[in-house]
């Protein structure tokens, strides 16, 4: 009985493993492309639930949300030699 129930316990992580390397999920706040051998398939994947081959199919995630890096100030010289504070952020 208990080696019918590790067959079937090693059948059942067999089974798991090899469905998460089947399926993958975007999120809403994520942007996704899926590459084939490191050459783009698909360059606007939408939010979901997907299915991919597993070893062939490669999915890369990057962050769709507004970004924010501020800058330190920084002091800067002008041609008529005054002190010029900068404060500067970028958004992306």
């Amino acid at each position: 009985m208990s080696n019918r129930f590790l067959g079937y316990a090693i059948l059942v992580l067999l089974c798991t493993l090899g469905f998460s390397q089947i399926v993958y999920v975007v999120y809403e706040q994520e942007r996704a492309v899926l590459l084939k051998f490191g050459r783009l398939v698909d360059g606007d994947i939408q939010p979901g639930l997907h299915f991919k081959v597993p070893f062939m199919h490669d999915v890369r995630r990057f962050d769709a949300r507004i970004l924010t890096v501020d800058a330190p100030p920084e002091s800067i010289l002008t041609a008529e030699k005054k002190a010029l504070d900068v404060d500067s952020f970028i958004k992306w």
